[in-house]
């Protein structure tokens, strides 16, 4: 892994990576009203530099209401805007429960690890 970039403030923690050619962020802490800005510009920053997807990893993220959802709302739409995928590791339930409610995962692609993730990009070989 290749740490690219990394934010820190008292509420949130953000790390940018590259894992096999696939941008990742790692986003720990809560997302809100006072933090979103910085998990949706580092969202941008990353899409500038990433190939076709990008992983938003959002497994230490202690605090996800409708600033969060609104977030990865956001974070879809700039991604279909550029034609690349956004991908989001959510296994604990505190992240996407709220999702679920939603219906917003019904437009994500949400995993339970980054391998996950990485798997669902690799292309599969043709017959």
């Amino acid at each position: 892994m290749n740490e690219e970039e990394f934010k820190e403030s008292p509420l949130l923690t953000v790390r940018v990576a590259t894992v096999a050619g696939i941008a990742v962020i790692a986003v720990e802490g809560e997302i809100d009203v006072d933090t979103a800005d910085e998990v949706l510009d580092a969202v941008r920053r990353a899409f500038e530099s990433a190939g076709p997807a990008l992983i938003a990893d959002l497994t230490e993220v202690s605090f996800f209401g409708s600033t969060g959802i609104s977030t990865l709302i956001s974070a879809h739409e700039h991604a279909d805007e550029l034609g690349k995928k956004l991908h989001v590791v959510a296994p604990q339930r505190a992240v996407r429960r709220p999702l679920q409610v939603t219906g917003v995962a019904d437009v994500l692609a949400l995993h339970d690890s980054v391998e996950e993730a990485l798997s669902a990009l690799k292309p599969v070989p043709s017959e």
